[in-house]
């Protein structure tokens, strides 16, 4: 009886080591500063960004984020623009259509943002 719940107990530890591991390595961290250095790019007329720029860089990573970047003021006037899908395109990012996202419907459409 002790070794079945022994073993029991390391198996559940191993689960949970794990399952840490996978959800560590699938986390992407959001924080809307990093759009901060692409802000140029964003402005019509302006050049895109090279692949190596510190706007590509910060934004490779970032993929599921941008829904969420629509909540900042301060960038969803950016990121609503179709010189954001350019920008992306630059940097080797797909930008995903963010007039699905809800909270383009709540935040980007507002008088005043």
């Amino acid at each position: 009886m002790k070794m079945y719940y022994a073993f029991g107990l390391v198996m559940v530890v191993v689960a949970t080591i794990l399952m840490e591991e996978m959800h560590l390595g699938l986390a992407v961290e959001c924080d809307s500063c990093k759009l901060e250095p692409c802000v140029p790019f964003f402005k019509d007329g302006g050049a895109l960004p090279s692949p190596d720029s510190p706007c590509c860089e910060n934004i490779k990573g970032q993929h599921g984020c941008f829904c969420g970047y629509l909540k900042d003021a301060k960038y969803c006037k950016y990121l609503v623009e179709p010189r954001a899908k350019d920008v992306g395109t630059a940097c080797g990012v797909k930008t995903p259509d963010l007039s699905a996202c809800s909270e383009y419907q709540v935040t980007c459409t507002q008088p005043g943002v």
